[in-house]
């Protein structure tokens, strides 16, 4: 008998859970097609007039072109630095392979609000704390870089080895080694990591707000300081768009490799 009870508990607790999570989000989406002038739940009726509206706010084009940049500039450069580190923690074995591996994933382990007031303290001493984007893209390629490292680390990791041997045995450079044999069967985990570092990038806030400037504001932090002065549902529309962006990335990730790309190495 205790066993079925602690299953049933074990299930009612999940359940729970996942209606703490996700009841936030369909609030926010429900909301957002609400016919009144206000924020009202439930809504008095359903419309799609919050949805124009965002269309033409200037500040949701300006921040939304600010955001891709950033996350589609960071993630490149996050890939390239990102399979090479995996490439080299995987296959090579080398004085300092534990502190590169800590120094790649310790993003991952610090608070985002400590790391971006870090950032932000280091870039004043050095008198670029008004360079926006520059700065953004730096800060967003070192929290990303962790999230390409684990899948494509996890998707080497479970390669055969056995192959690049066949091909150097064949004649191969090292160079078309990793193009032909490397890349490929590591792609899946490469690809995940791509989708993962682009959503956490274009959906970060604690860091990015350290780092924006007057006219480079990212889209997450301009929908954080219009929600401070909006009493509108027009926030409600930009957070659904988001969330169904990023449902799509997710959905995108398991299609490709999985989560479990990320969740293993």
């Amino acid at each position: 008998m205790l066993w079925p009870l602690g299953h049933l508990l074990l299930v009612v607790v999940g359940a729970c859970w996942q209606i703490f999570m996700l009841a936030p989000l369909v609030i926010v989406v429900i909301v957002s097609f609400t016919s009144a002038s206000y924020l009202l739940f439930p809504p008095p009726g359903y419309s799609l007039r919050w949805y124009a509206a965002v269309m033409e706010l200037s500040w949701f084009w300006r921040s939304l072109g600010v955001s891709l940049i950033v996350a589609m500039v960071s993630t490149a450069i996050a890939v390239v630095l990102g399979t090479l580190a995996a490439r080299a923690l995987t296959r090579g074995r080398f004085i300092g392979h534990s502190v590169l591996e800590y120094v790649v994933l310790s993003p991952l382990l610090l608070p985002g609000v400590v790391l971006g007031f870090a950032l932000f303290n280091v870039l004043v001493l050095m008198g670029l704390e008004n360079a926006g984007l520059p700065n953004l893209i730096v800060a967003h390629t070192l929290i990303t870089l962790p999230f390409v490292v684990r899948s494509v680390w996890s998707a080497m990791a479970g390669s055969d080895a056995t192959l690049e041997e066949a091909a150097y045995s064949l004649g191969a450079t090292p160079f078309q080694t990793f193009r032909h044999v490397v890349l490929p069967s590591a792609m899946p985990g490469i690809l995940a990591g791509t989708i993962l570092a682009f959503t956490y990038s274009f959906n970060d806030v604690t860091i990015s707000i350290f780092l924006t400037s007057g006219e480079v504001t990212t889209l997450p932090v301009e929908l954080m300081a219009d929600l401070e002065y909006s009493a509108n549902a027009a926030p409600a529309a930009i957070s659904s768009l988001m969330i169904a962006l990023m449902l799509f990335m997710f959905l995108l990730v398991i299609r490709i490799g999985g989560l479990k790309a990320f969740l293993d190495r």
